[in-house]
C-alpha cells in the first residue's frame, strides 16, 4: 500500500519532517564507547551563524543551530575534553585475540549429542577451522533522526521505530510524564533491520535529553550524520566460529564440535528471561540439522565495551556462512559429493532435504558446467 508514496516521493520519512522553526541538533560524543565528558568550551560554536544552544547530555554535548549546516560547522568549531578512564579502548585486533584465549577452552553448553570428547579420542583423523566475522553496522539509508517537541505536560515524538512502545515509555521517563502523555508518530523508516529497536531507545533518549536541556523552548529534530551512524554503536557482534571435526577408521565424520565466542545481545533486556541463555548467539548453530552421532555446541558470552544489537537475521548472519563451509570441508575430507553428503545427514529433516533436493535439481547439481565456472550449494533455516 506504501509503494506509490515511495515512488513519488510523497511518503514522508523520518527525516522529512521538520516544520518552521525546528532547531536541528547534533551530538558530539566520546571517540572512545564508554568515555564521558570532562569538559567543553562552546565558545567558537556559539559564533557560529545559526548556532543557538549549545548542551551536555548524558550521551555528550548537543548543538543546535536553524539549520543543518550550521549545526554541523558548530560542532565542529566545539571543543570538548573526553575522561576516558572508563572507556574500551581495544580495537578489534586485539578483541579477536581475547576471543581466541577463550576459545582455547569449553564455553557453556547449549547442544550435546552423544559423546563428543570420546569420539575426539578416538578418531583417526581429524580437522579443524575457524572463522572470525568482524562488527557491522547496520547503515540504514535514512540515518537515525528524531523530532521532539517538549512541554511541560506533554511530549510528542515523530520517528520511524521499530518499537514505538518503549520509546514512549523512554520518552515519558525522561521527561516526568506518564506514558500516556506522550504521543507517538511513527513515520515511515528508511531502512531498519533491527537498528531502530535498541534496548534503550537511543535516538529518542537523546532527542528528548537535548529537548528538556533547552527547556523545550524550540522543536529539536536530532540527525544522526552518516560519520555518527558508522561511528556510534550498536553493531552486528564481532563473532569467532571454532570446528573440529572428527573421522573414522572408514574415513566416516562421527563427531561434530563447535564454539562460538561472541557478545550477547539481549541480556538486559525484556527479550531475555531471566536465568536464560542468549539464544542469539547460537542461532543457526544449536539447531544444526544434519545427524552427527556426537555433536557439541557451546559458547562463551565475551565482555566488551561496545554496543552490539540484532542485525537483520541476527545470528544466522554469521552461523549460516560458518556451518555450512565446514560441513563442504568435512564433506571434502570425507570425499563425499556436497549434496550427497548433506542427503546423507538430514535424513531426520525432511523439510531440509526436500529443499536441497529442490535447489539441487534446479541449479543441475549433476550437470557438467563450463571451463572456469563453480557451483556450490548451502542449506540454512533462519528463524
Amino acid at each position: 500500500m506504501d509503494t506509490a508514496g515511495k515512488v513519488n516521493g510523497s511518503a514522508k520519512f523520518g527525516l522529512d519532517y521538520r516544520p518552521e522553526g525546528t532547531l536541528t541538533a547534533l551530538i558530539a560524543k566520546p571517540p572512545r564507547f564508554g568515555g564521558k565528558v570532562k569538559s567543553f568550551d562552546a565558545t567558537a560554536a556559539k559564533n557560529v551563524a545559526g548556532v543557538t544552544d549549545v548542551v551536555q547530555i548524558p550521551q555528550g554535548v548537543a548543538v543546535l543551530a536553524k539549520d543543518m549546516w550550521a549545526a554541523m560547522k558548530g560542532r565542529e568549531a566545539l571543543k570538548v575534553e573526553w575522561d576516558e578512564s572508563a572507556a574500551e579502548k581495544r580495537g578489534s585486533a586485539e578483541i579477536m585475540a581475547d576471543y581466541k584465549k577463550l576459545a582455547a577452552a569449553p564455553g557453556t553448553n547449549v547442544r550435546k549429542d552423544g559423546d563428543v570428547a570420546a569420539a575426539l579420542k578416538g578418531a583417526k583423523k581429524t580437522i579443524t577451522a575457524e572463522f572470525e566475522f568482524p562488527y557491522l553496522a547496520h547503515a540504514c539509508l535514512e540515518t537515525m533522526n528524531c523530532t521532539v517537541v517538549l512541554k511541560p505536560d506533554a511530549c510528542e515524538i515523530w520517528s520511524g521505530s521499530q518499537m514505538p512502545t518503549a520509546d514512549q515509555l523512554t520518552a515519558a521517563g525522561i521527561a516526568g510524564l506518564k506514558p500516556e502523555q506522550v504521543k507517538v508518530h511513527s513515520m515511515l523508516a528508511g531502512g531498519s533491520f533491527g537498528r531502530r529497536i535498541t534496548p534503550t531507545s537511543d535516538i529518542v533518549n537523546e532527542a528528548v535529553h537535548i529537548a528538556k536541556a533547552i527547556g523545550g523552548k524550540a522543536q529539536v529534530k536530532l540527525v544522526h550524520t552518516r560519520e555518527d551512524d558508522i561511528r556510534g554503536g550498536w553493531y552486528r557482534p564481532m563473532t569467532l566460529h571454532r570446528f573440529t571435526a572428527g573421522f573414522d577408521a572408514k574415513g566416516l565424520p562421527t563427531v561434530w564440535d563447535h564454539r562460538v565466542v561472541t557478545q550477547g545481545i539481549l541480556a538486559g533486556t525484556p527479550f531475555l528471561p531471566p536465568g536464560q541463555m542468549d539464544f542469539t548467539a547460537t542461532e543457526g548453530s544449536s539447531t544444526l540439522p544434519y545427524a552427527f552421532p556426537n555433536l557439541s555446541v557451546d559458547v562463551h558470552l565475551a565482555q566488551t565495551g561496545i554496543p552490539v544489537l540484532w542485525w537483520r537475521a541476527v545470528g544466522s548472519t554469521h552461523s549460516a556462512y560458518a556451518t555450512e563451509v565446514f560441513v563442504d570441508q568435512v564433506a571434502r575430507a570425507a570425499k563425499k559429493d556436497p549434496v550427497a553428503f548433506r542427503r546423507e545427514l538430514l535424513t531426520k529433516h525432511p523439510r531440509h532435504l526436500g529443499v536441497l533436493n529442490l535447489a539441487a535439481e534446479k541449479a543441475g547439481w549433476d550437470t557438467p558446467l563450463p571451463k572456469g565456472k563453480a557451483r556450490g550449494i548451502a542449506v540454512h533455516e533462519s528463524f
